[in-house]
């Protein structure tokens, strides 16, 4: 079983990994008329294939036995990729912060401007894999590069990546500020409404 790609029967058959047995042989049954090559109009030889493997795969006790043992090696799988994708936000954040490293060591010293995998791994405090990943992707998105000396460096574009995330935090920042402060009603003399708490101050014109 773990030569080949490992296959979900109980999705192929489309019950639940509790499903009695004598849902599987209904389920089975509905499913292989359905899918039957001598079925006009819904045969599929290749699925009726896959359901056959599936049924006899899950009513022989001893191959259920080993097939439950992988179904559970590749649920405990999914959950740890779950896991890993929660921390998509933090990995953004480490990532800002990374690229920022690499701007103000450009920035302080044009003549030196890379930082060392090891500098890195002490200053941001991440494992190395995780390191390896977020530098794999500045690379493959052009914002570092490897000085001769053997250092990492930030290019040109990796600036315009700092300067487009700090505008775009910027405006997001603003646009919650603007959101929050809702503008009431204003009379002829510029007061506000009673019921609307302090007015909303407009700037003169000039004179």
């Amino acid at each position: 079983m773990q030569n080949k790609e490992f296959v979900d029967y109980f999705e192929v058959l489309e019950i639940s990994p509790n499903a009695s047995r004598q849902t599987i042989d209904r389920i089975f049954r509905h499913l292989a008329k359905k899918y039957h090559p001598d079925t006009t109009g819904s045969a599929d030889n290749k699925k009726f294939a896959q359901l056959v493997e599936a049924y006899e795969t899950l009513c022989d006790p001893e191959r259920r036995a080993s097939y439950d043992t992988e179904y559970n090696r590749q649920q405990a799988r999914k959950a740890d990729l779950m896991e890993e994708a929660g921390y998509a936000d933090k990995d953004t954040e480490d990532r800002h912060k990374l690229l920022s490293l690499f701007y103000a060591q450009r920035r302080k010293d044009m003549r030196n401007p890379g930082i060392g995998i090891a500098t890195l791994e002490h200053m941001m405090r991440l494992p190395t894999d995780v390191l390896d990943f977020h530098l794999w992707y500045f690379r493959e998105n052009g914002w570092i590069q490897r000085e001769e000396a053997g250092p990492l460096s930030i290019t040109a574009a990796g600036v315009d990546k700092i300067e487009k995330n700090i505008k775009e935090f910027e405006g997001e920042r603003l646009k919650r500020i603007t959101t929050d402060f809702q503008p009431h009603s204003v009379d002829a003399r510029g007061n506000g409404h009673p019921d609307d708490g302090p007015a909303l101050v407009r700037p003169q014109s000039a004179v």
